[in-house]
């Protein structure tokens, strides 16, 4: 059956054709009024006004989606009749019309052959049809077709009641399978529905799963329910929707819905609930299909729909709620309905700002992305602010915005806060505080901060996630922008217009008039004031005095975390005299005094933040700071000592770092057996631990910077992480292997280091060992036991120069002794990575080597490798097996005359300034048919390769191009790859004549041949040559050659994007690395795929074949590590080419080894003739014009146009 793409918009669900005299008042007429009942819209020509035409039978035809033909005795004598039945027919072949014909009293062959009274009128046509006889045989074939479709027959005896009742169902059926349900306007419907669909496991005819469908208000809960209902009822016995039950039950209560369920499930009108024994039973033999929908309690389901146990296996149900407790003991399954996608969203946006268009429009492309930011994925904000902008102006538009960014939008804020409305006391307050204070913070941090003895913080957090009004994300309390803008608009309590008795304050000018008029009330509960645009504020020492539930007091600065204004932001006539005892929650970015009131009472005190305060002493007094947990003093310059926190029992985490006066600790640390964070970074005056504690919960010791610090005591053994980094100890203690926990211990540049504790082997769990820079660090202790933990070992610039006597590090994963040169050649088998087959990274830098060992293959498990700046002249040919290597740095090995042939995946070859490179490997990697790893060759500033060595290099980059596009192509993948497939660089100054377009500068423009992105299309090879005359006075520890494209057709479509040619990044995963000085012109070539269907611009018109010309322009530039363009080194010539994928005629890859496509690599040439332009290349082949590039194997030659 054809199928036209340009069917007619339906209006009708349902065409009854029908002999009136036969049936109108009979069995026409229960059919419709079946139909009806059903909810099916049908047209009958009782509708029609008298005098109208046959062609407006004809448009209604059309405008229905399915026809039932009622053949009765008399159908053939009406021309009317046949006239109907001749155009159903042509649109069931022209639209997928669907037929149900019903054979009322007469036999099937009647029909089909023209007998008995279907025989009467064709015998005399002239006097039945009364010229309308030249239609007879359009007719007879009519009558042949509709009578051979699947339909249902009649007979005398049967009763028209059940006949009826069968055929409604069945017009149900069939109208469902011709217009499967589409939720139109919702982007993204169709992958939500599948994965509903996938718990439902309607396959699954065994078993009865009720799964809920959870997210905030407005998320799409009920549209995604909505659609796997109606792409699924059909397959059930009985099914219902019961829509809203929140608002529905307070409208008609419970008893009042449950009749309704069971009414739809029974299929009957009315249903006596009371004999629910009896409805349990006929609910059995059912299987059925039940939503219930927007379900806020419990004891709605159990009124609803009972127990499982009631239904017949095979059925399914259905809970929309925004509730997950409610799910945990009523489903089976959940499903949770994300917000949309930025590409839906816009979609969602525009459908109902732009009247059904999925785009906007250039003028409002900008606007329109605001918004949908703004929703953030919300579909019911989407809709809401799209909508109200259809139609209106863009100036209407801009002004909509400018108050959205002052005011949320009144009708979403309207939807959100009927879930805020349906909490308790309890929720009300912590998703206020949550809202307008902590979001963003760390859960546990967060309910610490608002427990108390009369609230479970903890608890009352898990409702709200449950209720979907704020989410966990690796410990991080989240909530959608637009429920925090509702909380905050809640928050601000407009209604009261004193701003002093609102309870929380974080509008700026709101808390400028409290703290300045001294206004506050004791309904202020708490006060965050973001100081980075304020001006100097007035405040008075009692400021505080009458607030005296205050419990939250921020004070700080978001641009400016180190407070590098050090101009005071509040100014008092004379000390603060008082803090509400009621505090919780303490922080003052840039405190300006020395000390905290001395009548603040800090019982209630959970979190205390100062930061770059003038603080000397806390309290001049031990005060009762028992429910204290964390601390932050850090960078309070004038910081003495910690008097005021002896009391502290329950502290669990104490930052200092930066507190350059505190020479000592005191005795206050003794008591605190919570702590498992003490950071003393930078404490450049403390000079020693205090002896014989041990704080038994401490992990983390950070005495990074203590440049006055001689001496360590331990002062836990549960350290887990202990950083001296930079401190002036010579020893780390002498028996260390009370620390059995030690996960990390970093001695970096602890330069007075002389030796390490004997028992250093016994610190069984330690995984990482930092010695960098311990310059008179001379030797290791014997490694006497296997550290099977230990995975890193840093120790670059260090004056080790032997392995110990005893070393067992087989685990070993990391090793670096950049810059600790090696006695003699042979010492670099004493390394300790000798025979390790678990290495992945080894970096040695400036080690004086003259030559890698020839078992170094053993090595396998090598990933990065760094040998730069020593003095070997090759690598061994063992380094072939080396198969994980991905990247191998070579660079300023001034020897290094020639390399062999080397692994086969490596991804980054850098030999940078191997001045006497002469000879590479052919090819440089043998290639693999699988080939997946993008690489870059980096040959800079090797100036001893020939050009037949740098034709190698290149001959190797489009063969590995060739194979990754090719495997591209086989899976069919779609997309751009902006990184090139294969990117190499080198001295010199030409382009490769193989490049049909080139030219002088930095940029080309050209017209692109008819097809020229056809199925073959594969993507651009690009080329450059870059001058780095002035390069040598800059550094950049990154440098990356681009390519700006653009394409545009004449149609005005377009599209651009940004490749990479390559270049480079200086750091290779260790310290010893510095920034490249280039002073001559380097060539960068790189193959990049882009296949991509927005290309296809022509394919999806219906004149493919037609030619659409297009431009396209490429501009090259640099850029350094924060994508600045740079302008000290410019692009002077510049070359582009389409690569195609060889045809399956050609020999091209098809079938041959990859031995065989090295060895051609250096006998077949690649591209058109040389020295013309893409524009002029019309090679006769295989009998047809060829106006593309094959990318198949090749020699090019390096050179211009015209070497």
């Amino acid at each position: 059956m054809a199928s036209s793409s340009s069917s007619p918009k339906r209006q009708f669900d349902v065409f009854v054709s029908f002999r009136g005299k036969d049936t109108r008042n009979t069995f026409t007429s229960y059919l419709l009024q079946f139909l009806h009942r059903k909810g099916i819209d049908a047209f009958f020509d009782g509708k029609l006004r008298r005098g109208k035409d046959i062609s407006v039978l004809f448009e209604r035809i059309e405008q229905s989606k399915m026809s039932i033909i009622v053949f009765s005795e008399n159908y053939a004598n009406s021309t009317w009749c046949l006239e109907e039945l001749w155009k159903i027919m042509q649109c069931r072949q022209k639209f997928g019309h669907g037929v149900l014909p019903i054979f009322y009293k007469v036999k099937k062959s009647d029909v089909e052959n023209q007998k008995g009274s279907f025989q009467t009128p064709f015998q005399n046509p002239k006097e039945s049809f009364k010229g309308g006889d030249y239609k007879i045989g359009a007719w007879k074939e009519a009558l042949k077709t509709a009578s051979n479709i699947l339909g249902y027959v009649l007979p005398e005896e049967r009763p028209e009641s059940e006949f009826v009742e069968r055929i409604a169902k069945e017009t149900f059926r069939m109208l469902n399978d011709l217009s499967p349900c589409e939720i139109r306007g919702f982007p993204g419907i169709e992958s939500r529905s599948k994965e509903l669909e996938g718990l439902l496991m309607f396959d699954n005819a065994d078993c009865i799963r009720t799964i809920g469908v959870l997210g905030m208000t407005g998320i799409g809960k009920t549209t995604v329910a909505d659609s796997v209902y109606k792409q699924n009822y059909r397959q059930f016995d009985g099914y219902c929707f019961l829509e809203d039950i929140e608002n529905e039950s307070k409208r008609h209560g419970l008893h009042h819905l449950h009749q309704k369920l069971l009414c739809k499930l029974l299929d009957e009108e009315n249903v006596d609930v009371r004999a629910h024994g009896r409805l349990e039973e006929f609910l059995r033999n059912k299987k059925l299909l039940i939503v219930l929908d927007n379900v806020t309690e419990e004891n709605q389901v159990k009124v609803l729909i009972g127990q499982q146990k009631l239904y017949q296996k095979g059925s399914r149900i259905i809970i929309t709620t925004r509730d997950k407790k409610l799910l945990e003991s009523n489903a089976d399954a959940i499903y949770v309905v994300p917000r949309l996608s930025d590409k839906e969203a816009m979609e969602l946006f525009c459908l109902e700002a732009f009247s059904d268009n999925l785009y906007p429009t250039d003028e409002f492309m900008d606007i329109s992305k605001n918004f949908v930011y703004y929703a953030k994925g919300h579909p019911l904000a989407l809709k809401l602010l799209g909508s109200g902008l259809c139609q209106k102006e863009k100036s209407y538009w801009m002004q909509k915005w400018e108050r959205l960014r002052v005011m949320p939008d009144k009708e979403i804020q309207k939807a959100l806060k009927m879930c805020y409305e349906a909490l308790d006391d309890e929720q009300k307050s912590i998703f206020l505080d949550i809202a307008c204070f902590f979001r963003s913070e760390k859960a546990d941090f967060v309910s610490s901060i608002l427990k108390s003895n009369r609230v479970n913080a903890a608890a009352v957090m898990r409702d709200l996630e449950d209720k979907c009004l704020v989410t966990v994300s690796y410990n991080r309390l989240e909530m959608h922008d637009l429920m925090h803008t509702m909380g905050k608009e809640i928050g601000y309590e407009s209604a009261i217009r004193r701003a002093g008795k609102r309870t929380r304050l974080w509008n700026y000018k709101d808390i400028r008039h409290v703290l300045e008029q001294n206004t506050g009330t004791e309904c202020v509960r708490g006060i965050f004031l973001n100081m980075t645009n304020v001006e100097r504020i007035k405040l008075s020492p009692d400021v505080f005095m009458k607030m005296s539930n205050l419990k939250f007091l921020k004070f700080h600065n978001s641009h400016c975390s180190q407070w590098c204004d050090k101009d005071q932001k509040f100014a008092f006539s004379r000390g603060l005299d008082h803090f509400p005892d009621e505090l919780v929650f303490l922080h003052w970015q840039g405190y300006p005094y020395e000390y905290l009131p001395s009548e603040f009472n800090p019982e209630e005190l959970v979190y205390l933040n100062l930061r770059h305060s003038h603080i000397k002493q806390l309290w001049e007094d031990e005060k009762n700071t028992e429910n204290l947990r964390w601390v932050d003093l850090s960078q309070s310059k004038s910081l003495l000592n910690l008097t005021g926190l002896s009391n502290a029992k329950s502290l669990e985490r104490l930052d200092l770092e930066g507190c350059t006066s505190l020479a000592v600790l005191g005795s206050s640390i003794k008591q605190m057996n919570k702590l498992i964070y003490l950071n003393l970074r930078d404490c450049t005056s403390l000079e020693s631990l205090p002896k014989g504690i041990n704080l038994k919960s401490l992990k983390t010791l950070i005495l990074s910077g203590c440049s006055k610090l001689q001496e360590f005591h331990i002062i836990s053994e549960s350290i887990e992480s202990l950083y001296l980094e930079g401190s002036a100890i010579e020893q780390v203690v002498e028996h260390i292997e009370s620390l059995r926990n030690l996960i990390l211990l970093n001695l970096k540049n602890c330069c007075k280091l002389r030796c390490l504790p004997d028992d250093l082997y016994k610190l069984k769990s330690l995984q990482e060992l930092i010695l960098s820079g311990c310059s008179a660090l001379e030797s290791l202790p014997p490694i006497k036991e296997e550290m099977e933990c230990l995975e890193i070992l840093l120790m670059d610039g260090t004056s080790i120069k032997q392995k110990p006597e005893t070393i067992c590090l087989s685990n070993l994963k990391m090793f670096s002794f950049c810059g600790s040169s090696i006695e003699d050649s042979t010492g670099l088998v004493l390394l300790p990575f000798s025979g390790n087959s678990c290495l992945s990274d080894l970096y040695l830098t400036n080690c004086n080597i003259y030559k890698l060992p020839d078992n170094f293959s053993t090595l396998y498990s090598l990933r990065c490798l760094c040998l730069s700046r020593n003095n070997i002249e090759t690598l061994p040919e063992s380094i072939e097996k080396l198969y994980s290597l991905l990247l191998l740095d070579l660079k300023h090995c001034h020897r290094l005359n020639s390399l062999p042939l080397l692994p086969s995946n490596l991804q980054y070859v850098d030999a940078h300034g191997c001045v006497s490179l002469e000879k590479i490997a052919k090819p440089v990697t043998l290639p693999l048919v699988t080939e997946r790893m993008h690489t870059t060759f980096i040959f800079t500033d090797c100036f001893k390769l020939n050009r037949t060595e740098q034709e190698a290099i290149v001959a190797q980059a489009q063969l590995k191009s060739q194979l990754l596009a090719r495997k591209s192509l086989q899976h069919n993948h779609k997309g751009l790859v902006l990184d090139p497939l294969v990117a190499v660089c080198f001295p010199g100054s030409d382009i490769p004549s193989w490049f049909c377009q080139q030219r002088m500068g930095s940029s080309i423009e050209t017209a692109l041949l008819p097809h020229w992105c056809n199925s073959k299309f594969i993507g651009a090879s690009l080329c450059a040559v870059v001058n780095f005359k002035d390069y040598e006075g800059h550094q950049a520890n990154r440098l990356s050659v681009r390519c700006k494209c653009r394409f545009k057709n004449q149609n005005g479509q377009s599209i651009s994007f940004t490749f990479g040619l390559g270049g480079w990044n200086e750091s290779c995963g260790s310290s010893c690395h510095e920034p490249r000085k280039l002073g001559s012109d380097h060539v960068f070539i790189s193959n990049n795929n882009c296949n991509m269907p927005v290309f296809g611009w022509s394919e999806e018109s219906n004149d493919s074949s037609r030619c659409h010309p297009t431009s396209a322009s490429f501009e090259f530039y640099l850029t350094d590590e924060t994508d600045r363009k740079l302008e000290w080194c410019e692009v002077i010539r510049c070359g582009m080419s389409l690569l195609y994928a060889p045809d399956e005629n050609d020999r091209g890859i098809q079938g041959i080894r990859v031995t065989d496509m090295v060895e051609r690599t250096s006998t077949e040439a690649f591209l058109p003739i040389r020295g013309q332009s893409h524009s002029q290349v019309e090679e006769k082949k295989n009998g047809r014009i060829r106006d593309e590039i094959p990318l198949s194997v090749f020699t090019p030659k390096i050179g211009g146009p015209g070497s």
